[in-house]
């Protein structure tokens, strides 16, 4: 970020990022790709892209919390964002046979795909946001952008695309694995 701009600008910048740049990329977690019997068409992402966001945010606030329903499943995703520091947290229902550690070893396959992108990935569990008897386990995936995040149109894209495909990997593995992650489904929503 330039020396001069000043804090709110900073912020309003922070902010179109997480309520304009990200929904509209989420949309992208799932789509369908064109077929190979078919000849080539002029077919852009926009065109086949499958997956519905929803999303929630306090203006002024640093992050938002994304509701993605993709795959046939839902996901709570919530992404802080601090000027060029990102947090992800996917939280995912915890149930009797599905703890931390349990979901942690069936997603090694994305972690080690995740860090390899440069995110220090994390897992804890934890209690509902509003609800105490929610059990979720969160998946926390940190990484710093370059300081001039907010002024660089490649970083942003780099990092809104690197997101997009964390988030739909994440999801596809989870559901390789048959890991439900709707909040939805577990009663919660």
């Amino acid at each position: 970020m330039t020396t001069t701009a000043t804090i709110e600008e900073a912020q309003r910048r922070t902010e179109q990022f997480l309520t304009e740049q990200m929904p509209h990329a989420l949309h992208a977690v799932d789509y369908a790709w064109p077929r190979f019997d078919e000849l080539p068409q002029p077919i852009t992402l926009a065109d086949v892209q499958r997956a519905r966001v929803q999303f929630r945010h306090a203006r002024g606030a640093s992050d938002a919390i994304y509701f993605i329903a993709a795959f046939d499943d839902e996901l709570m995703m919530q992404l802080q964002l601090n000027v060029w520091r990102f947090v992800v947290v996917y939280r995912v229902p915890a149930d009797e046979a599905l703890d931390a550690a349990a979901l942690a070893v069936r997603l090694e396959r994305w972690r080690i795909g995740a860090e390899h992108a440069g995110w220090t990935i994390g897992w804890r569990e934890a209690k509902g946001l509003d609800d105490a008897k929610q059990r979720y386990i969160e998946t926390y995936c940190y990484a710093n952008a370059a300081p001039d995040f907010l002024d660089n149109a490649l970083q942003q894209l780099y990092w809104r695309t690197d997101i997009v495909q964390m988030t739909r990997y994440f999801m596809l593995e989870a559901r390789r694995c048959g890991v439900s992650l709707s909040p939805r489904r577990a009663g919660y929503l």
